[in-house]
């Protein structure tokens, strides 16, 4: 459990000094919004294809330290690449080679600690909340060192933490998940054929979608607002600050009210943040309601993560996890952010968030629909 615990602490340490600012990094190296969404969406459009086949290949070769290793030191070393990059086709090439690395280990370690935790005995919640600790103390800090020294330096920072993360993957236990012998095909068609895992996954997009362009938006939602950019980083904390108390709260919920009602509040949560930063330009508020931010997903990583434990067969736990994340944040990161930047171009930040609303609301009532839908085939799987 320390093993785990230290692990998510550094990895979203890492995230956190580099993920949450890409946008302005590339805004100020002269891109548009419209580019920068688009070079955000070909991040996330690497991710469907990387995410699948890593965490095939991790079921496989059984050995998820390895290839989260590989990961860890691949990303960080490719992204050195972007400081001697000036054109936009090389940032592209160079991005595919960074989003496969950079975007695949996360969903993987999902697997190992849902698997560990489930074998020892306590709640995956219980580590990832160690996670949520980190990216509040990173992205406080950052944002108050990038204002003033700028945002050149990201993945500078980046390689250093990741240095340090290496560390902690090689103090994880050597967990080994049983699994039957199966093709690569075989194993995806296994997944397709999961009917009620990918409706699940259908549903969620729309809301992780959202969440996606908010955390690649937000800092451009302040530079559109006239907001002080020092406060970007206190922003991204407050959200995360709040997810570590609320982690445990998910855990209490899910057992009291049930996974999808938990994922239904999560995100009319969500719903309630979009439509007040739309509805109102107020940098008190919108620093406010980062804390229904970090609520909304308290509730999603942890409980999200259980249900797609609980779909999987043996030999495809990591494979339903990155295939999750792929189409979640992959998915929707493509579809969200692309639109996401010609959104702002045209109508303005503001209006942004607007559609986000309508997403997550959009979400909140399939998550009912499925809820009942699970209901009534129960029976008929039992029978």
């Amino acid at each position: 459990m320390k093993s785990l615990a230290s692990y998510y602490f550094l990895f979203f340490l890492s995230m956190s000094v580099v993920m949450p600012y890409t946008s302005l990094y590339f805004s100020d190296r002269g891109f548009s919004h419209t580019t920068v969404g688009l070079i955000l969406s070909l991040w996330a459009l690497v991710s469907i294809v990387a995410q699948p086949v890593m965490g095939m290949i991790n079921d496989r070769v059984n050995n998820p330290r390895k290839i989260m290793m590989v990961c860890a030191i691949a990303a960080p070393v490719l992204s050195l690449g972007f400081y001697f990059m000036n054109g936009l086709a090389a940032i592209l090439v160079l991005s595919v080679f960074f989003a496969w690395f950079q975007s695949s280990g996360g969903p993987i370690g999902d697997a190992m600690a849902v698997e560990i935790a489930s074998q020892k005995g306590f709640s995956f919640g219980s580590v990832r909340l160690w996670g949520a600790l980190s990216f509040a103390l990173g992205t406080f800090a950052t944002g108050i060192l990038y204002e003033k020294y700028g945002y050149n330096d990201i993945f500078i920072y980046y390689i250093v933490l990741n240095t340090t993360l290496c560390l902690a993957i090689m103090r994880l236990p050597a967990t080994q998940i049983t699994r039957r012998r199966v093709t690569l095909f075989g194993q995806m068609g296994e997944v397709v054929r999961n009917k009620r895992f990918m409706v699940f996954v259908v549903t969620s997009m729309l809301m992780m979608m959202s969440a996606s362009i908010n955390m690649n938006f937000l800092p451009l939602y302040f530079k559109e607002m006239g907001f002080n950019k020092s406060w970007i980083g206190s922003a991204y904390a407050i959200a995360a600050i709040i997810e570590v108390p609320m982690f445990w709260v998910a855990t209490k919920l899910s057992k009291r009210i049930g996974r999808y009602q938990l994922l239904c509040v999560a995100a009319f949560i969500y719903c309630i943040q979009f439509f007040a930063m739309y509805s109102f330009a107020n940098v008190s508020l919108t620093l406010a309601v980062q804390l229904l931010n970090g609520i909304a997903f308290a509730f999603v990583a942890g409980t999200s993560v259980e249900i797609v434990q609980s779909y999987a067969t043996e030999g495809t736990k990591a494979t339903l996890q990155t295939v999750y994340a792929a189409v979640t944040w992959g998915l929707g990161g493509i579809v969200g952010n692309a639109m996401g930047g010609m959104v702002v171009d045209r109508f303005g930040a503001q209006s942004l968030y607007f559609i986000l609303f309508c997403l997550c609301m959009a979400a909140s009532l399939l998550f009912i629909v499925n809820k009942n839908h699970q209901k009534s085939i129960a029976p008929a799987l039992e029978a």
